[in-house]
């Protein structure tokens, strides 16, 4: 009798099935916690980006806010200094040239918040009684100023503009005798600059919207005396260009379009409480704001304490679902980890399954990339780490007119025009041996024998390895594009003869010009009475500037038309050379201006000699006529030096004038630009134009640095060598 138990056929012993089984669901289970694990540091990391997201906005929103408000207020100072140069330029100005000066403002439209813009007149004691007499026959009769008393010194409201409604009660007001106002008036007057006053209460304010208000203030001057020290600011003082302003229509709109976001409290001074409070109120004391920032602004040593928060509406500016959206998709990607865990674990079918489906997914990928390609309206190419061409798209042999076999390896060249070929090689391989992107032009033969004008670019390959695999290239006919080239410079050269055939010709009537004048001064001579007209002496002198500068533009056209073209041959120029010639041709310029030139090592630049020599000539003239010292007794002195830096060469020539303001210092690179606002010297206003078209020509650059301290130096730069293209 049989004792050991039997087996049925196809059984399967049960540990070779529950080990398998058991370890598939621990694994999914692992699985599954570390991925949940990971998804809540995820979450966390999310959060606390969150929060610096919201902060790092925050502090954007409130820099943006603080700088709205110190430009609105520099636009407002910038005005007062407009109006105080109507007194430097006027004297003491009538009542109707101010109005017509504000009118032109227009207040209303471009500087919301002002009340208006004023003068106050400084009165010394003993001169009151007849300015109160003056401005009553100027036809206000009740006028006097207040508030009454006995002062050492009044001042008074006489012109405020617009000069109706509200601006009506601050008329013959003295400002002086209030504390808050007289300390930012006597700020203003001893410092020679803008003084703000702190919180007040406008005199234009009525019983209803009463607002916090504040002044600004700069001094005037009387005309054409000195005001350097503290003691003649104080005896030639003429009085104050003012504007009041009611803080809350000032901030009107200071935020844009996203002004609810941030809550703005405003308080004079650094103290923070109700009487200091110019603006804003605080926030509901049951609502804590989410975040706070505590700002200063320094106005003319008046120094304002901002605090801003974060109203409920700037919640809404960031995106406060990231957490839970990583949160959520962390926790899908953490079933569909373990699902997948447990899929791979117990069926190698499956694998197998998937990787079948990778593959051909990546053909149907390979199969697109083939189509788009052969679809898109550019010629496209592909090579493999050997430089050899190994597939063109459908367009490419179109073009061509030949099969894909006869194009591969280098079976495209042969439909290279032969004056590029050696060239198009030499490009392609020099890229393809440092894997970096390029671009070249050259000529293929088209299907119907005809040679059309190529843009190859080509760019380098990698895997998902970072291995490199070759390149990829495309290429668009440039034909018509080269020819519209072509015919543009032929026209941009045929221009540039017709303006130097027409200076060339405009030349000689005008010395003409200037002959014939001076031959009818000396005919004038026989007539001793016309001679000693003043008007026809003025009028001759006249004729004879006017020739003189009708030459000037002339040579100075003919000199821009000419500036892009090399005078000699292109090499490696002395430039102290070149700069020692310049100042010999404008020696007696020099000496008539009592300057001094001094020249240091120059490093020699790639020019032609001619147009070196006339680049210094424009810069030392150019400094000679507008490099005035801020000193008038200092002597005008003009440096010229130069180094050498990689592969340009810098030169520089420098004044010790008083400096360009940064507005001007592109401007007058352009022709016919001059700086009227301050320069009275006649100039055709080419010669900076000049040189930048020489500059420019050579692939340097020019500019201009200058400060009030060191002056004004035009600096330019040239490649140092042939062929060299300068990136500035």
């Amino acid at each position: 009798m049989n004792k050991h138990p039997e087996t049925s056929v196809g059984a399967q012993p049960r540990s070779s099935l529950s080990k398998p089984r058991y370890y598939s669901h621990w694994l999914t289970v692992a699985v599954l916690l570390i991925t949940l694990l990971t998804s809540y540091q995820a979450w966390r990391i999310a959060v606390e980006d969150l929060a610096h997201e919201r902060q790092l906005y925050f502090d954007f929103r409130v820099r943006q806010l603080v700088q709205s408000i110190e430009q609105r207020l520099q636009t407002y100072e910038q005005m007062l200094y407009g109006a105080r140069g109507l007194f430097a330029a006027s004297g003491l100005v009538e009542r109707s040239e101010y109005r017509e000066y504000v009118s032109a403002l227009n207040l209303d439209q471009r500087f919301p918040g002002i009340q208006g813009v004023g003068f106050s007149l400084w009165i010394p004691k003993t001169e009151k009684d007849r300015h109160v007499a003056q401005m009553r026959k100027q036809g206000f009769a009740d006028y006097d100023i207040h508030p009454v008393g006995e002062r050492d010194f009044y001042t008074s409201i006489i012109y405020l503009e617009p000069f109706l409604g509200r601006n009506l009660r601050a008329f013959s007001f003295d400002m002086f005798s209030e504390p808050t106002r007289n300390r930012a008036m006597s700020y203003a007057r001893d410092n020679n600059s803008l003084g703000i006053s702190g919180k007040v209460i406008l005199l234009q304010e009525t019983e209803q919207d009463v607002q916090a208000g504040f002044l600004m203030y700069l001094p005037v001057y009387k005309k054409d005396v000195p005001h350097d020290t503290l003691e003649q600011r104080r005896a030639d003082l003429l009085g104050w260009v003012y504007a009041p302003f009611r803080t809350k229509d000032l901030m009107a709109g200071i935020g844009g379009e996203l002004e609810s976001d941030l809550g703005l409290e405003i308080f004079d001074g650094e103290t923070l409480n109700e009487e200091s409070r110019m603006y804003g109120s605080a926030p509901p004391a049951n609502i804590q704001p989410l975040l706070t920032s505590k700002q200063q602004i320094v106005l003319a040593c008046h120094p304002w304490t901002l605090l801003i928060h974060a109203e409920p509406n700037f919640q809404a500016r960031v995106d406060q679902d990231k957490p839970f959206i990583i949160a959520g998709n962390s926790v899908s990607l953490s079933l569909l980890l373990s699902l997948l865990t447990w899929q791979l674990v117990n069926s190698r079918s499956r694998a197998m399954a998937l990787a079948e489906n990778m593959t051909a997914e990546l053909r149907e990928s390979e199969s697109r990339f083939r189509a788009m390609a052969d679809s898109a309206p550019v010629m496209i190419w592909l090579s493999d780490t050997t430089q050899r061409y190994y597939w063109f798209n459908k367009v490419w042999l179109d073009f061509t007119g030949r099969s894909i076999e006869q194009e591969q390896g280098n079976g495209w060249s042969e439909t290279v025009h032969p004056d590029e070929l050696a060239f198009c090689l030499n490009h392609y391989t020099q890229h393809f041996e440092k894997h970096l992107p390029f671009s070249m032009e050259y000529r293929m033969k088209r299907y119907d024998g005809e040679y059309r004008w190529l843009l190859d670019t080509g760019i380098p390959r990698y895997d998902d390895h970072g291995e490199f695999v070759g390149y990829i290239g495309s290429c668009i006919d440039i034909t018509e594009r080269r020819q519209i080239s072509m015919a543009l410079e032929t026209s941009n050269a045929d221009l540039s003869r017709f303006a130097e055939i027409s200076a060339h010709h405009l030349m000689e009537p005008t010395r003409r010009f200037g002959s014939f004048t001076q031959r009818l001064r000396n005919s004038l001579k026989a007539y001793p009475e016309a001679l000693g007209d003043e008007d026809i002496n003025s009028s001759l002198d006249y004729l004879e500037h006017d020739a003189q500068r009708l030459i000037g533009l002339v040579r100075d056209i003919q000199l821009y038309v000419t500036a892009d073209q090399a005078r000699d041959k292109m090499t490696h120029v002395d430039a102290k050379a070149a700069a020692e010639a310049a100042i010999q041709a404008l020696a007696d310029k020099i000496a008539t201006a009592g300057a001094s030139v001094s020249v240091g090592e120059l490093p020699h630049a790639f020019i032609d000699l001619p147009r070196m020599t006339e680049l210094f000539r424009l810069l030392l003239d150019n400094a000679v006529k507008h490099g005035r010292p801020a000193h008038p007794e200092h002597p005008l002195h003009i440096e010229i030096g130069g180094v050498s830096d990689l592969d340009v060469n810098r030169y520089y020539v420098r004044d010790n004038g008083d400096g360009i303001d940064a507005e001007y210092r592109q401007r007058v690179f352009e022709i016919f630009e001059r700086l009227h606002y301050r320069d009275n010297e006649a100039g055709t206003g080419i010669g900076l134009s000049i040189a930048r078209r020489i500059v420019s020509s050579c692939r340097g650059k020019i500019w201009i640095e200058s400060t009030a301290q060191n002056g004004t130096a035009v600096v330019f730069e040239l490649p140092n060598i042939a062929g060299n293209k300068h990136d500035g």
